[in-house]
């Protein structure tokens, strides 16, 4: 307990204090801020794998329970995270007036960012019932990885069309917004798909 207190406290000393401080005005692009609504995925993702634990005769609505409270906790921490970065860019900055994202776009991401983390830990909740926990680890930092390296190298590997219709969604607050809410709907739509098979899956 603590030492993830201690990590906690490592992460947001880091994103929440350091980088704004290194970034300063550059610090509320979109961009930035849509990554940091991001993080709660890297908390609730290793978290949900360990839902195995609870063996084949924990029921769905015990281990909804649990992924409530890992989404609660991973989100949460992510809020903080956010906040503190903001608090510390006005602290430094000492302007006449508040330095926040637009309540719009901020609205967006962090709905965003709960919706997700919901889908992710019932993905995990799920695979940890047929799979170990190192497993589930695995195959979600794989698919964290893919990602990564799609968003890296996508330019070498996708077509002119598809990656000027990528940059579209990503070269402007507003059209962030939208691809915010947009995959909200994905995400609520893919964590309610899953719920049955969290019914029956059982851990092998």
């Amino acid at each position: 307990m603590a030492r993830q207190a201690l990590v906690i406290l490592i992460v947001v000393a880091a994103f929440g204090i350091l980088v704004p401080l290194y970034k300063g005005f550059g610090f509320l692009d979109s961009r930035i801020i849509a990554a940091y609504a991001c993080l709660a995925l890297l908390f609730v993702a290793p978290a949900s794998a360990e839902l195995g634990a609870q063996g084949r005769t924990a029921s769905a609505a015990a281990i909804l329970g649990r992924i409530a409270v890992i989404v609660a906790w991973g989100w949460g921490v992510t809020v903080l995270i956010l906040a503190t970065a903001i608090v510390t860019l006005n602290l430094v900055a000492r302007g006449g007036g508040l330095l926040a994202p637009a309540c719009g776009f901020l609205a967006a991401v962090l709905t965003f960012s709960l919706s997700a983390s919901i889908a992710i830990a019932i993905l995990g909740a799920v695979l940890a019932r047929r799979f170990s926990a190192t497993a589930v680890k695995n195959i979600l930092r794989i698919g964290f990885l893919v990602i990564l390296l799609a968003i890296i190298f996508g330019s070498r590997v996708f077509p002119e069309r598809v990656q000027l219709e990528i940059l579209d969604h990503f070269n402007s607050r507003r059209a962030l917004t939208r691809l915010a809410w947009e995959s909200s709907i994905v995400s609520v739509v893919i964590g309610a798909l899953l719920i049955p098979f969290l019914r029956n899956a059982r851990k092998a």
